[in-house]
Formats: C-alpha cells, sequence, structure tokens
C-alpha cells in the first residue's frame, strides 16, 4: 500500500515538473494539432447536447403536467355531462379517445425520449476522462523521453551504461501507453462528432412526429366534441322555446245568430278596417272571456289550425240581450256566451292576426325549415316583414316576429336573413 501510494506522488510529481519546465521553454512537449481539434470539437459537441437535453427535460416535464392537467379537465367534463342530454355515452368515448391519445404522447416525450437523450450525452462524460488520461500519459511519455535523452548525453559509456537502459525501458513504457489510448481517441472522437447530425435528425422527429400525430387525432377528436356540443345547443334551444308557452286567449266559437244579423255583417266587414276590427273585437273578447286558460305553445294540432286556415272574420253575432253591450257598431251585434267553452284554431290570434306595426323588411339569406309550429318556412330570397313584438308574445332572443307576403305570421331566425336597405 506504501509503495503504491509513493509511486503516485512520484508519478504527480514528475508530471508537474515536466508542466512547468515546458511551461517556461526548457522541456519539449508533444504536439498534436489533429487530436486538439477532435478535443476541442468534443467539448463543443458535448455543451450542445448537453444543452439540448437539458431543455427537453424542462419541457417534458411542463408537458407532463399538461398531460395531468387535461386528464383532470376530462374527467371534470365526465361529470359535468348530465345522465339526460343527448350522446352522452358517444361524447364519453371521444374524450376516452383523446385520454388514450394524451397518455401515447406523455410516454413517448416524457419517458422514450429523455431517456435517448441522456444514453447519448453520457458518452461524453467517459470520453472526456479518456482525454484527460491522454493528456497525463502524454506528459509521463514527454517526461520519460526528456530524461532518456538527457542521461543519454551525460553517460560516457552509451547505451552500455545501466541509467541508459533503465531511462529507455521507461520511455517505451511510456510510449506505449500513450500510443494505446491516443490510438483509441483518435477512432473514436471523429466518429462521437460525425453522429452528432444522427443524433439531432432521430431526436427531433421523435420530438415532432409524436406532437403531430398527437395534434392530428386530437383535433379530429376535438372536431368531435364540438359537433356533439352543437347538437346539445340545438336541442336546448328548441326546448326553452317550447317550455316558453305565449299568454294568447281561445275564446269559444259563438252560437247561431239570427239570419237578419247576420245578412247585414258582410256590408259592415267590407266597410271596416280588419285590423281595426280585429282590435275592437279582441277587446270584446277580453271583456267577455277574462278567465279563459291560455292555450300552450306545445299544442301543436291547435298551431297548425291557427297557421294554415284564413283568418276568420266575424260570421256570427247575438242579439241585443248582450249584457255586455258596448257603444260601438260591431260590438253591439255579440251576444252573451256561456263562461266555459273548448279552445279553438284561433289560439295565436292574440299574435297572427292583431295588427302590428312593420318595423323593416328582410330578405331570407338560408332556407329554414320550421322545427315548431310556430315558426315560419321559408326559402333563399324570400322578402318577410319584421314585425313589432310585445312582450306577451315572448319571443326569444335572436328570433323576430314576422310575415311573409301570403300574410302567414310566426318567429323565425334573424341570422337566416339580411335586412333590406331603402334606397336613397
Amino acid at each position: 500500500m506504501a509503495d503504491l501510494f509513493n509511486k503516485h506522488i512520484k508519478k504527480a510529481t514528475s508530471r508537474t515538473k515536466e508542466k512547468l519546465l515546458e511551461g517556461i521553454g526548457k522541456a519539449k512537449a508533444t504536439q498534436d494539432e489533429t487530436f486538439d481539434g477532435y478535443a476541442s470539437n468534443l467539448m463543443k459537441q458535448s455543451k450542445a447536447c448537453e444543452r439540448l437535453y437539458k431543455d427537453i427535460k424542462a419541457y417534458t416535464s411542463a408537458l407532463k403536467v399538461l398531460c395531468q392537467a387535461e386528464r383532470a379537465l376530462h374527467d371534470t367534463i365526465r361529470e359535468s355531462y348530465e345522465a339526460e342530454w343527448p350522446d352522452r355515452e358517444q361524447l364519453t368515448a371521444i374524450i376516452d379517445n383523446t385520454d388514450i391519445q394524451t397518455n401515447e404522447l406523455e410516454k413517448a416525450l416524457c419517458e422514450d425520449l429523455p431517456q435517448a437523450v441522456s444514453t447519448y450525452v453520457s458518452q461524453f462524460n467517459d470520453l472526456k476522462r479518456k482525454v484527460d488520461k491522454r493528456g497525463r500519459k502524454l506528459v509521463d511519455y514527454d517526461h520519460a523521453k526528456n530524461s532518456y535523452n538527457s542521461v543519454k548525453a551525460s553517460s560516457k559509456k552509451g547505451d552500455a551504461d545501466p541509467k541508459v537502459a533503465k531511462a529507455y525501458t521507461e520511455l517505451k513504457q511510456a510510449e506505449l501507453m500513450y500510443k494505446e489510448i491516443n490510438n483509441e481517441l483518435l477512432e473514436v472522437l471523429p466518429a462521437t462528432y460525425d453522429s452528432r447530425i444522427t443524433f439531432y435528425v432521430d431526436t427531433l422527429q421523435s420530438l415532432f412526429n409524436s406532437l403531430n400525430l398527437h395534434q392530428t387525432e386530437c383535433s379530429k377528436l376535438n372536431r368531435q366534441i364540438v359537433t356533439q356540443l352543437d347538437r346539445l345547443e340545438s336541442v336546448t334551444d328548441v326546448g326553452s322555446r317550447r317550455s316558453t308557452p305565449s299568454p294568447v286567449h281561445a275564446p269559444a266559437p259563438p252560437p247561431a245568430t239570427p239570419a237578419s244579423l247576420a245578412d247585414s255583417v258582410p256590408g259592415q266587414t267590407a266597410a271596416n278596417n280588419p285590423f281595426e276590427e280585429e282590435d275592437v273585437e279582441e277587446t270584446f273578447e277580453n271583456k267577455i272571456y277574462p278567465k279563459l286558460a291560455a292555450v300552450r305553445r306545445g299544442d301543436t294540432e291547435d298551431m297548425k289550425m291557427t297557421r294554415e286556415a284564413p283568418t276568420r272574420e266575424k260570421q256570427t253575432h247575438q242579439g241585443a240581450t248582450n249584457p255586455f253591450e258596448e257603444d260601438t257598431e260591431d260590438e253591439e251585434h255579440h251576444a252573451s256566451v256561456p263562461t266555459e267553452a273548448p279552445p279553438t284554431d284561433h289560439a295565436l290570434e292574440g299574435v297572427t292576426k292583431e295588427a302590428r306595426k312593420v318595423l323593416y323588411l328582410v330578405r331570407s339569406t338560408h332556407e329554414y325549415k320550421a322545427v315548431d309550429t310556430d315558426e315560419l318556412s321559408f326559402g333563399p330570397g324570400e322578402e318577410l316583414k319584421v314585425l313589432e313584438t310585445k312582450p306577451e308574445d315572448q319571443v326569444d332572443e335572436g328570433w323576430q316576429l314576422g310575415e311573409k307576403l301570403d300574410g302567414t305570421r310566426g318567429v323565425f331566425p334573424e341570422n337566416f336573413t339580411k335586412r333590406i336597405e331603402k334606397s336613397a
């Protein structure tokens, strides 16, 4: 143990002495510019790869956090999507497929990629140790060579001198050890430096191919999710309109009237403004039937009859026994009616027949088919009158009350039309 320690101290001392002599120019050092270039390239390559490895580790760490947050968000979406909403199982399956893509990306980039880069970078520490060892062996070789030359020059016996023979033996040993590691590095260092291109290609292709595959697949799945949510929105919009009934009165059909009164009505109807007559009739009906229940908008059969049937003018009137007789000319023809009667096809008369102010004209830009019975159907290019609405109409936001050229009234989506500007 002591001999080994003394030998180590002796080598360290001789190396320090040799470097000092080489530094002051009293000893000749072996120069190898080719190897120095290889060593410089190794240091430059090592720094670049270590920096890349550091940045990849930081990127994959952030990506792992993002993947965890994405999975947590998907869990919340699954729990928030109520069971009675449409296509819940299909939406859940799409989100599950998205999670599978996320897991594959996380494995490829957070596990496989850093491991491959780490394996490549780890070789530089071994090569640096060999370069340092080669430097020490070079100092030993220079020291042995200088010692041999010095002993041989001072000896009078020449090669027969034991000191010269010993110095020569040490020189050959130092030269052998130096050339062995030097030749090894002369083969390894250029090959390692050339491998940097393959390393960068493989690493970056793995990175961006994984990202491209993930983004492509997730883009398709995200579009499917958006489609499912559009369906949910459309169903919700229709349901909200159907669940909000309009408070429209439904008067009962009046009983038969005497022929003399029935004959006098057509002339009056033709002479008077139909909208004014309907206003008077509505006022009269509200006074006679103040407690009649409103017809629900969900009653599609009554709605259809109201939309498709032409406006019924007053066909029957009652005698002068009406206890609610008014001073107006039209109302004095009405007689009392029962307080309870079944609703008729005039369920939406307050909305569809009442005189309304025309606000402006619009032209349809797309075809629209009515989903509910109180909606208008129209094709592209049709002109519609936009009518003023009242609070009791309960028209949804984004919808307008309109009238077609044939007199049909109903609500329609505003974004299917374009306003017609008046020419100057």
